[in-house]
């Protein structure tokens, strides 16, 4: 009775590793960073580098005999599963390339430079916690220009969601879609110029 209990947790085990790892985390915040680049130009921000991990370093084990001492069949089969899911993550740079993301692209980068700049500069606008832009304090705005503006944010997210779907097809992975936009999300964040509004997981504006 405990072999097809033992084989489910197995399956299962090795499902949960392949779910971690599947999505190229590294390479779509890069594929982000080139594609918010060419968008904003080279002025921009570079992103700040992630600190250097703390862990302490575990002392090696005496011999493969110590290594699995006591350890359950199911997790020797994890741990062996778990450097070719770390291989996996070593993937090259995903494809941002195609007539669909470049057009994309163009129409984002013309509207950055003549009217989310600006936006942005005054506190107008700013970015969300979810890969968007808003309006934040349409105070800033002038009456006249209001609408535009509007129709700018609008315009934009529009370009965003298509970006994030487009990128994720280009890949043979739609269903990444909801993925490349949170990448992207912590990217424009990372780019966004000193003074620029963005809004902190809870949906709380802060100022850069």
């Amino acid at each position: 009775m405990r072999k097809p209990v033992f084989l489910a947790a197995c399956a299962l085990l090795a499902g949960c590793v392949t779910i971690n790892v599947y999505f190229p985390a590294a390479a779509a915040q890069q594929a982000a960073d080139k594609v918010i680049s060419n968008i904003m130009g080279p002025g921009v921000a570079a992103p700040s580098s992630a600190p250097p991990s703390s862990s302490p370093t575990q002392p090696a084990a005496s011999g493969a005999a110590a290594d699995h001492r006591g350890e359950p069949l199911a997790m020797r089969i994890l741990d062996a599963l778990v450097p070719a899911a770390s291989a996996a993550e070593s993937q090259p740079d995903l494809t941002i390339h195609t007539p669909q993301i470049e057009a994309i692209e163009a129409r984002m980068r013309t509207r950055f430079q003549s009217t989310l700049q600006g936006l942005l500069d005054s506190g107008a606008i700013g970015y969300t916690h979810n890969g968007d832009v808003a309006i934040r304090d349409a105070a800033k705005i002038a009456l006249p220009e209001r609408a535009s503006a509007q129709q700018a944010v609008a315009a934009e997210n529009a370009d965003r969601a298509e970006l994030y779907k487009q990128i994720a097809v280009a890949n043979g992975h739609p269903e990444w879609a909801t993925r490349m936009r949170e990448a992207f999300a912590r990217q424009w964040i990372d780019r966004a110029h000193a003074g620029w509004f963005y809004q902190d997981a809870s949906g709380t504006w802060r100022q850069k």
